[in-house]
């Protein structure tokens, strides 16, 4: 059974810490870990740009509403070695304005399949190509569209969930954050995404998926990509302040020793 929230203690019985790290991946600052930038369809000219002015200093402007038929992407590089991993949670800011076409998405991808580095292209291995969807193989996408209404998907592996609305205020900053919670032994995950209506997680939540299940995940090493796409109406999308925190099992040496002295001492007093 797949539990959802984990403790930080030492869990006796498996011989295991949960140990949780948290890295700044991208504040467009100078902060963070290499990211790489691309435009995939046509040119970006206004959008793909860091510019000045954001929640928390510069913010990149990821998406042009005067720039239709583009599909941009930011792609961060391995923050460090997510093996075993039983939590993840990615967080952002972001800001959305002449909301008409066609949306975003967030990718947790699997390097093994995709690299350590650099963008993949929505769609890759005969995936949907659509960038608001987030198709990648062995990978996590949860889309937000935007044409239409606002609606939002999770995949796995390209096989997409069911849509849940979410709710996008024009010219507002605001933020996201999702959750994944792995069961280890049957690889089963659990998401959890929302969306806040100011930033660093703060103001009016609101749940878009709650406990969505993603059978028998496989990913194990993976990194983040934004990725974003305009068609003949647009929009524009900045992004701002990624962060994420993942959680993994740790040996327990010391503790296992310290049993072990402790077996030993009861047995010599025997």
């Amino acid at each position: 059974m797949l539990t959802k929230k984990f403790s930080l203690s030492c869990l006796v019985v498996l011989g295991s810490c949960l140990s949780s790290s948290a890295a700044l991946l991208a504040d467009f600052d100078g902060g963070g870990v290499p990211y790489t930038e691309g435009s995939v369809k046509t040119a970006a000219v206004n959008a793909g740009q860091v510019v000045a002015g954001g929640p928390s200093g510069s913010y990149y402007h990821l998406l042009d509403g005067d720039e239709g038929g583009a599909g941009n992407y930011v792609s961060v590089a391995s923050a460090g070695s997510t093996a075993n991993w039983v939590s993840a949670t990615f967080t952002m800011d972001f800001r959305a304005d002449r909301i008409q076409a066609d949306g975003f998405s967030v990718g947790f991808l699997d390097t093994a399949t995709h690299g350590a580095t650099d963008v993949v292209r929505a769609g890759t291995t005969r995936l949907n190509e659509a960038e608001e969807r987030g198709h990648y193989s062995n990978s996590i996408g949860v889309g937000f569209r935007t044409f239409n209404g606002t609606n939002a998907k999770v995949n796995y592996n390209g096989v997409e969930g069911s849509d849940a609305g979410y709710t996008l205020t024009a010219t507002e900053w605001g933020s996201i954050e999702i959750q994944l919670d792995r069961d280890l032994a049957t690889g089963d995950v659990l998401l959890d995404a929302t969306v806040f209506s100011g930033t660093g997680q703060s103001g009016t939540a609101g749940n878009v998926f709650t406990d969505f299940a993603i059978p028998g995940v496989t990913m194990e090493e993976f990194r983040m990509q934004i990725a974003g796409r305009t068609g003949g109406a647009a929009m524009d999308l900045d992004i701002d302040n990624l962060n994420l925190s993942v959680t993994i099992p740790e040996p327990a040496t010391s503790l296992l020793a310290g049993l072990s002295l402790l077996a030993l001492g009861a047995r010599r007093r025997r």
